[in-house]
């Protein structure tokens, strides 16, 4: 099953989906998704509704794992914390269990890695390099996804 990893950032969010084990993690697809210059915060909502619901559809995931930022300044709330409550109610709609997790939580020991490893630098070597939109906002995704993995 189909597991989707989501990191919202400031002009959109990224995203990964991942299959496998946790041992064994497979990537399906990843894509940053920019949001438009909406004229006001109803309207981003309905995007990120849209979008949202887009992702369920198309790839059917078992889990959802959303990496959460704890120190958004005042313009980074709108775009960081209120579309959560959109994709916990769509998730809970389609019966969708999601986990929050912080930077903090991606550690190599959560992987049954050596604490000595560098988990960013890992997922170069196992996933592969994709630029230009491979950077860490898009590896949150992606362990978001790998942390949900049993």
């Amino acid at each position: 099953m189909a597991v989707l990893g989501i990191n919202l950032v400031k002009d959109g969010l990224r995203y990964c989906v991942l299959e496998g084990s946790k041992d064994a993690p497979v990537l399906v697809h990843f894509e940053k998704v920019q949001t438009n210059n909406f004229p006001n915060t109803q309207q981003l909502m309905n995007w990120y509704e849209t979008t949202f619901q887009n992702l369920i559809t198309r790839f059917s995931p078992e889990t959802i794992g959303i990496k959460v930022s704890l120190n958004a300044k005042k313009a980074e709330i709108t775009p960081w914390y209120y579309p959560l409550g959109i994709l916990h109610n769509l998730s809970h709609q389609n019966q969708i269990n999601t986990f929050e997790f912080v930077s903090g939580n991606f550690t190599p020991s959560k992987f049954g890695m050596n604490k000595s490893i560098d988990i960013y630098d890992y997922i170069d070597q196992h996933f592969g390099v994709f630029q230009p939109k491979w950077d860490r906002n898009q590896k949150y995704a992606l362990l978001a996804a790998w942390m949900n993995l049993i």
